[in-house]
């Protein structure tokens, strides 16, 4: 991000091996997932957010059925997607009123500026600059820059895009507050079906458990507890082991609850994990 700020030349052989490495981690175990759920109490870092895309946009490829070949490229491609936003100045990353029309013109032209950047790394990684020059183009022609359709957008970029979208409502913004991670799906399954493709909506629900292995979510009996295993069958009524009392105390000895097999209890929302002593 330097390099590309200062318009310096840049080698991406190290970031080529680290998205190998995060799909291995990813198929493995939830534990990157969850920390790429953490917050960042409302200051914008860039790298973060891409690196966050990355680790939800290999997941959704997973669940999308891409092949296993592919998934280092689409994790290197969503670890650049956004390498165009250092056209603009943090005072507009971090603004937290509305932009203003000048304002979000340079925003807008931030996929084409990554473009140019990427462009520099030669006929090898054409197909890398198309992926960010298109990932912010929607299935129904309302994305930009160029206002692309259906099959004229990458395969990677439409995840991308999805992968962007689900990152940026799952995290604090200067401007408002982080979502639920199933609050987020529920409103990019409803609201995100003209944009994007339903191969990738598919790919968010099966990738992306609403609830995550190792998260914590606070229940209707008001005790907080942690993801053990999720339901494929029943993705909302998650394993749980519940590690806080309704009085906020910590229990010593937890309970496992099928949620699936109890349908008085219930996850209200998720939580950061608590302070256990």
């Amino acid at each position: 991000m330097e390099a590309a700020a200062a318009g310096t030349p840049f080698q991406i052989g190290t970031l080529q091996r680290v998205a190998a490495g995060m799909v291995e981690a990813v198929a493995s175990d939830d534990a990157l997932l969850v920390q790429a759920l953490e917050d960042g109490e409302g200051r914008y870092d860039l790298a973060r957010h891409m690196v966050n895309t990355a680790v939800f946009a290999i997941k959704i490829g997973q669940g999308a059925g891409c092949r296993p070949e592919e998934l280092p490229w689409l994790g290197l491609a969503a670890c650049l997607h956004d390498v165009g936003m250092v056209i603009v100045p943090n005072r507009i990353l971090d603004k937290p009123e509305a932009l203003t029309e000048e304002e979000t013109a340079l925003v807008r032209r931030h996929p084409e500026k990554g473009f140019r950047i990427l462009h520099g790394l030669g006929a090898e990684f054409e197909w890398l600059a198309n992926v960010v020059l298109q990932e912010h183009e929607r299935e129904d022609g309302s994305g930009y820059p160029r206002g692309l359709m259906g099959q004229e957008i990458h395969e990677y970029a439409k995840i991308i895009g999805l992968a962007d979208a689900y990152e940026a409502l799952t995290h604090t913004r200067p401007y408002r507050s982080r979502r639920g991670p199933f609050e987020v799906i529920k409103e990019l399954m409803t609201s995100g079906r003209a944009k994007f493709p339903d191969r990738a909506l598919k790919g968010l629900i099966r990738g992306l458990s609403a609830f995550p292995v190792g998260s914590y979510v606070r229940l209707n009996s008001t005790e907080i507890a942690r993801i053990v295993a999720t339901n494929p069958t029943f993705p909302l009524r998650p394993v749980v082991e519940i590690a806080i009392g309704p009085k906020g105390e910590p229990l010593e000895a937890r309970r496992r609850v099928d949620l699936s097999a109890n349908t008085l209890l219930y996850v209200t929302e998720a939580c950061r994990a608590p302070q256990l002593t």
